[in-house]
């Protein structure tokens, strides 16, 4: 189920105060337009320079802009303001379509990172094509157009727009499972390598499996061996690194399409989380021995660069996206903000809750952190002149398990659990307020919430044994399908292309799952 909410929790005094929003300058264009147009103008002004004197300065129609220029300014433009641009005048409309700005415009504001692109042709050709197809009348046209454009040079970001857009353009999605990876153990983690080649599972059976795509199909590719159980595994933003976590920490490379180990880190006691840095050369592992560690990769070695301490569990690390801040989440009620100066780490700031915290998340842009607490709250704090101040604390009726931001950091997700049910809640950043959009009710606690590639989409993982898939459509927040397991869902996470889903259940099984279209469903 379900719920619109048009709740607002308002920020403090020291708001986001940006000059001359898209929104505000979205409504005097429309405004504008409402007059005229956009009708180009001829006419002449007369302007003092410099020296004071009047000069005679023509203002020209914006058909004289040199091509080079019109496509420069395009490109720090946001894909709303290309379609608004588009619709001026025939000679834009033609270069947004002709240079395909607004694909290129989506995948930069997402920070998409595209497979190379014989990669992302082998895997068109091999499943993505008729995958398309199967979207009714503007799937087969999208896949025709697409034909044509194999060769051009941003084809990886054409293609993930034309995935996006036929998701989001489809009120109800059907989930078909293409491979069931199995454990003896139950699962505690699964995610896609960032290229989508690979995959890997933890599990409490003391073993990571490692899974590769070939030709269409997952194949097991290693099976990692721990004396206890498996906890956490993350791949480095490159794939070329995985780390799995258990009683000590493997770092596995990829060295000439085997996975070899190449450094152990330890713990005094269990390793609850891990997180590589942006770049992939710093790592940070939480700990139950209260520490958290900073390791650097130098010279193809992983060095120990820092210990912290807190005075409890240490159960998330967390990398800013620019790699210049670190959050760990204790419970020991605190996080701690550490910054990189001069190849050290300092603490900079140290947050307070009342219980327990479990995640703690940089927005995508690095300006905001999300810290997450058992004492049913969510802080949202902002860095500010090289300062981290306190924004918001946004309530809830649960504690928090998980809250992550969308890749564009418009909205927030959370994840409550309690003994009477759990719920998912949707959070959008409004004019410098946040403003609670929906509630998804599951019966049981609510453990993961993650959005898709695009930020149009949310999955919930939830202890009913389900995972919901939520998605924007006409403005609004809408159920669009619901995967079962036969036990707990843990995690579930989107392919890095967003056509497939991947979950990870207490019923010993992690799913690949397929996004197809709804029975008798076409693109709207």
């Amino acid at each position: 189920m379900i719920h619109g909410h048009s709740d607002v929790a308002r920020l403090s005094d020291d708001t986001l105060s940006v000059s001359m929003t898209a929104e505000s300058v979205s409504r005097k264009s429309n405004k504008s337009r409402k007059k005229n147009r956009w009708q180009p103008y001829n006419s002449i002004q007369w302007l003092r320079n410099a020296s004071g004197r009047l000069e005679r300065i023509p203002d020209k129609e914006i058909t004289d802009l040199p091509d080079e220029l019109v496509v420069n300014v395009f490109s720090n433009l946001n894909t709303t303001d290309i379609s608004a641009c588009r619709s001026v005048n025939h000679r834009w409309h033609g270069l947004v379509g002709e240079l395909h700005l607004q694909a290129r415009t989506f995948s930069r504001c997402l920070h998409y990172q595209p497979s190379p692109k014989p990669q992302t042709v082998e895997n068109y050709h091999l499943s993505t094509r008729s995958w398309l197809r199967d979207f009714g009348i503007r799937g087969k046209e999208l896949a025709e157009q697409l034909d044509e454009l194999l060769e051009h040079q941003y084809f990886p970001e054409i293609l993930f727009f034309a995935n996006a857009e036929v998701l989001a353009k489809t009120r109800l999605l059907t989930c078909q499972n293409v491979c069931t990876l199995k454990h003896s153990g139950r699962l505690t983690e699964a995610s896609f390598s960032p290229d989508g080649r690979h995959l890997v599972t933890a599990s409490t059976d003391n073993t990571a499996q490692i899974w590769e795509l070939i030709t269409g199909q997952w194949q097991k590719k290693a099976t990692i061996e721990h004396s206890k159980r498996v906890l956490t595994a993350k791949f480095s933003p490159d794939g070329h690194y995985l780390l799995t976590a258990g009683q000590t920490a493997q770092i596995w490379e990829l060295i000439a399409g085997q996975w070899q180990e190449k450094a152990t880190i330890e713990h005094s006691s269990i390793l609850m989380n891990a997180s590589f840095s942006p770049d992939g050369r710093h790592l940070a592992t939480a700990s139950h021995d209260h520490t958290a560690q900073i390791w650097e990769l130098v010279a193809g070695q992983w060095r120990k660069k820092a210990t912290i301490e807190h005075s409890d569990i240490v159960r998330d690390v967390s990398f800013s996206p620019d790699g210049r801040h670190l959050a760990t989440a204790s419970d020991d009620y605190t996080v701690q903000i550490w910054e990189l100066v001069t190849g050290q780490w300092r603490k900079k700031a140290t947050i307070l809750h009342s219980l327990w915290v479990f995640t703690a998340r940089f927005s995508p842009d690095g300006h905001y952190l999300a810290t997450a607490s058992d004492d049913d709250t969510v802080q949202i704090w902002k860095l500010v002149a090289g300062q981290w101040q306190k924004k918001i604390t946004l309530p809830h009726s649960q504690g928090v398990k998980d809250a992550n931001f969308s890749p564009d950091g418009r909205y927030l997700a959370t994840a409550s659990s309690g003994f009477f049910g759990g719920s998912a809640q949707i959070w959008e950043l409004v004019a410098g307020r946040w403003r609670k959009k929906a509630t998804i009710e599951h019966f049981m606690s609510v453990n993961h919430v993650s959005f898709s590639p695009d930020g149009r989409h949310l999955v919930t993982a939830s202890d009913d044994d389900t995972a919901k898939i939520l998605g924007r459509f006409a403005g609004q927040w809408q159920e669009k399908a619901i995967i079962s397991h036969a036990n707990d869902v843990k995690r579930a996470r989107f392919s890095p292309d967003g056509r497939q889903l991947l979950t990870a259940s207490t019923d010993n099984t992690a799913k690949v799952w397929l996004l197809k279209s709804g029975e008798n469903n076409d693109i709207s």
